[in-house]
């Protein structure tokens, strides 16, 4: 997950990363249920979110919109992504790159 990144694919299905791991997908959904507690969506979305966070904080891309960086980390949709960003980070992405980029002055 942290260095190919599968999680940066709009596309991707609990098929794909399965296929992807050679293990079958019913599997890997319960590896990720009973070893995480999570469901497939909240672990995808807690890399993206991560990623999301650090481009939201860095300084050569703050001319990024939020949308524009929810679609580079994976979400097709700004609704889906301020809802998990919001679940992950306790705030919206508005609010965290404010905070961000008042704490880095």
């Amino acid at each position: 997950m942290n260095t190919e990144k599968p999680y940066l694919d709009g596309g991707l299905t609990l098929q794909k990363l399965a296929k992807a791991l050679a293990v079958s997908p019913h599997h890997l959904s319960q590896t990720i249920n009973e070893q995480l507690n999570q469901s497939f969506i909240d672990f995808i979305n807690a890399y993206r979110i991560e990623e999301a966070k650090r481009l939201l904080a860095d300084p050569a891309r703050k001319h990024y919109s939020i949308l524009a960086v929810s679609e580079e980390v994976g979400f097709n949709s700004k609704s889906a992504f301020n809802t998990a960003f919001k679940r992950h980070a306790n705030m919206t992405p508005s609010e965290f790159r404010n905070e961000v980029s008042t704490t880095t002055r």
